[in-house]
């Protein structure tokens, strides 16, 4: 690798890089001496050459009314190079704490009308474990006639789906024609009342209304999915086959 570009990977800019190189070729010298043979104009020598001194590369010989400057071993930017590490390596877990923070908020998208609605059955089904607790009775009748195709393919596609569905008749006419060995559906007691459908699936909750116009709420968060999949399974162990 070229010298130049070996410096200011350890951390010198272009200019400082050259006038550091001139330096250390030279030994020592005056500003104007150094500015000649780096090629750069006087008074941004002189400047470049105090900020290589504040990072140790150089040092300031007064000698009468001549200032001179004279370079410092190279080995100084191998040592800040290794100093920025260390801190850098005690910074991390802290850093890494505020990141991963960040990474662990929920995320939540929303869902409104009809078509929206529809590509967020498309999304649950990908999931091959989906768990639901509504009432088929609350979905509107276009929806519901649309996401037929999803049922069929809880059977085709062999997904374990397990629904509890409010006690209405369409709910319970839904049970009888689509309970299976991988579709497993159970009705709840006549004073559990589900206002919104709710789904279990990934890494994810969904919350869709119908009332008015359809819309949905979709949560992605570990912590959400925990409280409502175990608030799904103590509903569903208090009903019986």
């Amino acid at each position: 690798m070229e010298l130049k570009k070996s410096l200011e990977y350890l951390g010198l800019n272009e200019k400082q890089a050259k006038v550091y190189l001139a330096l250390l070729q030279m030994g020592s010298g005056s500003v104007p001496s150094i500015s000649i043979k780096a090629g750069t104009k006087r008074p941004t020598t002189y400047l470049l050459l105090e900020e290589l001194r504040m990072k140790g590369l150089a040092t300031l010989l007064p000698k009468k009314k001549k200032a001179i400057y004279t370079a410092e071993s190279p080995q100084k930017l191998l040592q800040e190079q290794r100093e920025r590490e260390e801190i850098i390596k005690n910074s991390l877990p802290e850093l890494l704490a505020i990141y991963n923070s960040q990474k662990e908020k929920p995320k939540v998208t929303y869902y409104q009308g009809e078509e929206s609605i529809i590509k967020l059955y498309e999304e649950i089904h990908k999931e091959k474990t989906i768990l639901f607790y509504g009432s088929i009775g609350s979905i509107s009748p276009a929806v519901f006639e649309r996401i037929g195709v999803y049922i069929n393919k809880i059977k085709k596609e062999n997904l374990d789906v397990r629904e509890i569905l409010q006690a209405d008749e369409k709910s319970i006419q839904f049970a009888r024609d689509n309970s299976s060995e991988n579709h497993k559906i159970k009705i709840a007691p006549v004073d559990y009342l589900f206002p919104t459908d709710n789904m279990i699936f990934g890494n994810k909750v969904a919350i869709i209304t119908y009332k008015d116009s359809p819309m949905a709420v979709v949560i992605e968060s570990s912590d959400v999915v925990a409280t409502h999949k175990s608030m799904f399974e103590i509903i569903w162990n208090s009903i019986a086959e």
